[in-house]
């Protein structure tokens, strides 16, 4: 492949479709108000826009040409600046392939090129077709070699095997009780407090008024306050069931290779090489019924952009998850024995969380009066702070660290010796003169990295987490051992 090409035409539409997403908020803003004036001028505004989006689509596409050039991904765009990029085969790490609803109608496929390292570089090719797809792949793979030690990696059988899907019972408990949902509810306020006065003006406002129930201003609010609840669930809901549906994991030698998506087929390559720790996430709706969501995080790279987090594996029962790990990834196993911060420090996670909860019901109150019963939603306040008290353990080891904590989702995350950026210990003037101490362990995790901490640590545990990076650090030899306790990570629920 030695001359320049371009993709197929269809790139020009979703080129288009990429600005419409990229300026979203600003074509939401001038349809707004451009529909309030209504009539044949925002007609022509919407048409205008409509053409302008697919001319600079179209130019953005003649302007695109590729070639592959002795292992080199040369690549030469730009409609007003000329932008050439060059990107060797050595530094090239993960080639992941998207079909989205255009492409597949057409035959096509999205191919997504990113390199290793801090500052990583993406090319995207959004418009080839499959084979064209396939061999830029086979010019630009690294010659295959195993990254994992041979006790760690399965033979060539086994990882072909190793193959795991999600169950649609299981998509659908994934679905309905997706943390999106506040994602979800935000968005509908946002875009209702931007359209209510348009609504205030129409016949559809007054049918609204006349199917609600509206005996009393506070029935209404409540039903309104229903509406945007079930609108949002609904988003939710169909957001996760067709983001995961058709989910597919694969283990190869040096890679997880996954498949996911019902409209938007995506494959998604993690490298094992890169990957630099594991989350398992609980959200306060999947926790109850034993379920979590198993993340990795990469250096570079991620599901979305400037993020190094991938779903391993969307929704995962408690009791599935040792057995998950040691399959996929052994050296991620999180069985620890662990320390927890001492009965003094739970005043201070419960002032914590309940501060937070005075400063919105004081902001209610201002705005909208009520009497002193309000302060009684404190409550909700003092026992999330001590659910995060309880909920709050870390453990080491000589290979791995596991901390695991709770803002709203409890989250156990657990990162390999040798793949800590560093770990810091730190300590204010009221948490000297009580001995308690916060440990922050941060890894390399897409543009700006991710920092696992847990807080109000007893300072002589603490203290004994700090060497877990020295060269000398051994559980039981070098080092000095954490206490064992009764609390064993990762902990659904501490055994007793």
């Amino acid at each position: 492949m030695s001359e320049f090409k371009r993709q197929h035409p269809v790139a020009a539409v979703t080129r288009a479709i990429d600005l419409i997403r990229d300026n979203l908020i600003t074509v939401i803003i001038i349809l707004i108000f451009g529909a309030g004036g209504g009539g044949p001028s925002f007609l022509w505004m919407f048409a205008g826009l409509f053409v302008f989006l697919l001319i600079a689509g179209a130019a953005g596409w003649w302007r695109f040409v590729y070639r592959v050039e002795d292992g080199e991904l040369q690549i030469h765009q730009g409609i007003l600046v000329r932008k050439r990029f060059y990107m060797t085969r050595d530094r090239i790490q993960v080639i992941d392939v998207t079909s989205g609803i255009i492409q597949r109608i057409f035959g096509l496929v999205k191919v997504e090129i990113k390199t290793a390292g801090s500052t990583s570089r993406e090319a995207s090719l959004s418009a080839v077709s499959r084979a064209e797809a396939d061999v830029l792949t086979d010019l630009l793979r690294k010659t295959p070699g195993s990254s994992r030690s041979p006790e760690k990696a399965a033979s060539a059988d086994d990882a072909e095997a190793a193959r795991f899907t999600l169950p649609l019972k299981d998509l659908l408990i994934a679905a309905s009780t997706s943390g999106s949902f506040g994602i979800a509810l935000s968005i509908i306020a946002t875009v209702f407090s931007q359209i209510e006065p348009l609504l205030d003006e129409s016949e559809v406002y007054n049918w609204f008024l006349a199917v609600m129930p509206g005996e009393t201003d506070t029935l209404f609010i409540v039903s309104v306050l229903l509406l945007f609840v079930v609108f949002a669930w609904l988003m939710s809901f169909f957001g996760t069931l067709f983001r995961f549906g058709d989910f597919n994991l694969t283990l190869h030698e040096d890679e997880i290779v996954i498949r996911r998506g019902i409209f938007e087929k995506k494959r998604i390559t993690v490298p094992f090489n890169r990957i630099q720790a594991v989350r398992i996430v609980e959200g306060v709706l999947r926790q109850p019924f034993g379920y979590g969501t198993v993340y990795v995080e990469s250096a570079g790279y991620g599901d979305q952009k400037g993020s190094g987090s991938v779903v391993l594996f969307p929704l995962i029962k408690q009791r599935e998850l040792d057995a998950f790990l040691q399959r996929i990834l052994p050296e991620y196993r999180c069985n620890l024995q662990a320390v927890k911060p001492p009965p003094r420090a739970v005043s201070r996670y419960i002032i914590r969380s309940a501060a937070v909860f005075a400063l919105v019901l004081a902001g209610i109150h201002w705005l909208l009066g009520g009497g002193a019963f309000i302060w009684f939603l404190l409550i909700p306040g003092f026992f999330w702070g001590w659910l995060r008290f309880r909920d709050s353990a870390a453990g080491v080891d000589k290979e791995r660290i596991v901390i695991r904590g709770r803002i709203l989702a409890r989250t156990t995350a657990v990162v390999r010796r040798n793949r800590a950026q560093d770990i810091t210990g730190s300590s204010s003037w009221i948490q000297r003169i009580r001995g308690l101490a916060n440990i922050d362990v941060s890894v390399a995790s897409g543009d700006q990295g991710r920092k696992f901490q847990i807080r109000e640590l007893d300072s002589r545990d603490a203290q004994m987490l700090l060497p877990w990076l020295e060269k000398d650090f051994r559980a039981g030899g070098g080092g000095e051992r954490i206490p064992a306790t009764d609390a064993c990570l990762p902990g659904w629920g501490f055994s007793r």
